[in-house]
């Protein structure tokens, strides 16, 4: 870390649903947890990029697709800085490494690389994300940020091809300090793997509809990498005073240790977490809830870690009207409630419902009608419709992506691309 630049940290808000609570009676309280990172501009001494690129070449991306991944790939090239590593990994039913993990010094000779990649048989893809995570980790750096960019239209179909498997070697990967994001293009890759990887993995997932996303989608994931002020990132909840947590309406995975695993720190991209509490009866005003912030920051060995406690006015029942429900708090709840609607639309697909998921995406649609109005409930809408129209074309295939792709987003605080 430069030392003539402060360290900037984020800031931690608590805003609870309503400001206060009744005395002597039991209440059920939403807290939004909103995390921001600090807004600074991309420095040029930001940490070191250490990117394995895993690229799907199997028959099903001929034409466009290979066109687009090959664009997407040379893009992410030529943003490296000197300072930077690069490999790029190719997979069929074979596994090549064309370029092996180096600076990127000499981009005229790993573009001309790119740009032979070509098309043909199955699709190893277990195999080339361990060829690629292998790259990776041969130079490791506590001080990188270092991470896998997984690329597939397809299922796993030769080689290692349980879910569970890898999922759990993914994991295995990101505890030893190397990421892995996912992007599946089109209809036929396995969205339920893919975002599984991409959990399990400390990165992200990306559904593209269109091989035309591709270059905007790797520009995306590579400014976050280039933003990235903290990686492992988790929120430990400590409810006091018999409080107990009821739920986490953004359905994360925890640690070993109980903690809730968020997204990366990115400059400029908050993080939206919505927990609701139980709180017995209280007389009087104390604690309520304590909240730990941990990342590990790529510029500094120790690991970081920021607490916050939820404390609130206790006042009379009458008195409670004087403390409306907070607008923003009410607009991610109704986020958040509709991406689980979206979830019990998919599971409805599964079994053939059609209608029963069509009942889920209108019961989702109404909540979000509910909440008072803002640009990011509009578009919510919007994809609902969306959902709802290609469901009754028949697309059970890509709506089933789309909502899948739409639910980890707003679970993640993620705008929609």
């Amino acid at each position: 870390m430069n030392p003539s630049q402060p360290q900037q940290l984020p800031k931690i808000e608590l805003i609870p649903l309503r400001g206060a609570i009744a005395q002597n009676e039991p209440t059920t309280l939403d807290v939004l947890v909103k995390i921001l990172p600090p807004d600074l501009q991309i420095r040029l001494d930001r940490p070191p990029l250490n990117l394995g690129l895993v690229i799907d070449r199997s028959g099903s991306m001929s034409g466009f697709k290979m066109n687009y991944a090959r664009q997407a790939a040379a893009y992410a090239v030529e943003q490296l800085l000197p300072t930077d590593r690069v490999s790029i990994t190719i997979f069929d039913d074979r596994i090549e490494t064309i370029v092996p993990s180096t600076l990127a010094t000499a981009k005229p000779e790993i573009l001309s690389k790119i740009q032979q990649i070509s098309t043909r048989g199955s699709t190893a893809l277990h195999g080339g994300w361990i060829e690629g995570g292998t790259q990776v980790s041969q130079q490791l750096k506590p001080d990188q940020v270092n991470r896998v960019l997984l690329l597939s239209d397809g299922l796993a179909n030769v080689g290692e091809t349980n879910p569970d498997t890898i999922a759990s070697d993914v994991h295995g990967l990101a505890q030893r300090g190397v990421s892995t994001t996912t992007m599946g293009i089109g209809n036929d890759y396995s969205e339920d793997l893919l975002e599984s990887m991409a959990r399990s993995g400390d990165g992200n997932f990306y559904h593209i509809a269109s091989p035309e996303q591709l270059p905007n989608i790797f520009q995306s994931e590579l400014q976050g990498l280039m933003t990235t002020i903290g990686h492992k990132v988790s929120l430990g909840i400590n409810p006091l005073e018999s409080v107990t947590v009821v739920d986490i309406l953004n359905d994360l995975d925890q640690t070993s240790t109980g903690r809730y695993k968020l997204p990366n720190l990115v400059i400029g991209n908050p993080i939206s977490i919505v927990v609701r509490l139980k709180i017995p009866a209280l007389g009087q005003s104390t604690d309520l809830c304590q909240f730990r912030l941990a990342w590990d920051n790529p510029e500094i060995p120790e690991r970081q870690i920021l607490r916050v406690t939820l404390h609130l006015p206790i006042v009379s029942p009458a008195q409670l009207s004087d403390f409306p429900p907070h607008t923003e708090v009410q607009q991610q709840i109704a986020i958040l409630m509709a991406a689980r609607a979206r979830l019990e639309a998919v599971k409805c697909m599964d079994q053939g419902d059609l209608a029963g998921a069509r009942v889920s995406l209108q019961e989702a649609k109404a909540m979000t009608q509910a909440a008072p109005g803002s640009p990011q409930l509009a578009e919510e809408l919007a994809m609902l419709d969306d959902l709802d129209l290609d469901l009754q074309s028949g697309d059970t295939i890509g709506t089933r992506k789309k909502a899948i792709f739409q639910r980890y987003n707003s679970q993640r605080s993620r705008p929609n691309p």
